[in-house]
């Protein structure tokens, strides 16, 4: 075999270390001005990343406490219309039972009033009627007096009288 063909095949010391340097150099400078960069943007692009959450969380917590806060709030306004109502229910129930009890009261009063009337007015037209009847009476007696009386102008009298009580009433 030929050397020329061994040196292929061999490993040269040199070579390897002068290829280590290099690479070593090279992740350096890549270390330097590309991956410290390259990190910078990626832990900014993080941080903006987590503050867009953390927002939305804030957010979303925020408005599922509105949201808590509006539902508390309408049971409350529910529970207010329902006593709101139920109060006006009552005080109406209670002007119209005392609107009733005032007009039985008035009709009893009117009643009792108009009772009272016709008693007067009964009295008054017995009264009336009594007096009249005397007046009848004496008006007849007066009549007896000056005539005699016999069947038939008896008869007479009580007719006229009879006529005229029909006639006053």
């Amino acid at each position: 075999m030929n050397v020329q063909s061994l040196d292929i095949i061999s490993v040269n010391i040199w070579q390897i270390l002068i290829s280590l340097i290099n690479l070593l150099i090279m992740f350096l400078i890549l270390k330097k001005f590309l991956f410290k960069p390259v990190k910078k943007v990626m832990d900014t692009r993080e941080a903006q990343v987590s503050k867009i959450y953390d927002e939305a969380d804030r957010s979303r917590n925020d408005a599922n406490q509105m949201k808590n806060e509006y539902e508390q709030r309408l049971a409350t306004a529910r529970q207010e219309a329902d006593s709101m109502i139920k109060t006006a229910t009552q005080t109406a129930q209670r002007k119209g039972d005392q609107i009733v009890f005032d007009a039985k009261a008035q009709a009893s009063h009117v009643k009792q009033k108009a009772e009272e009337e016709i008693a007067q007015q009964k009295k008054q037209m017995l009264q009336d009627v009594r007096s009249e009847i005397s007046e009848l009476a004496v008006d007849i007696a007066s009549k007896v007096v000056e005539r005699e009386i016999n069947q038939k102008d008896y008869d007479g009298f009580v007719d006229e009288f009879i006529k005229n009580v029909g006639d006053q009433s």
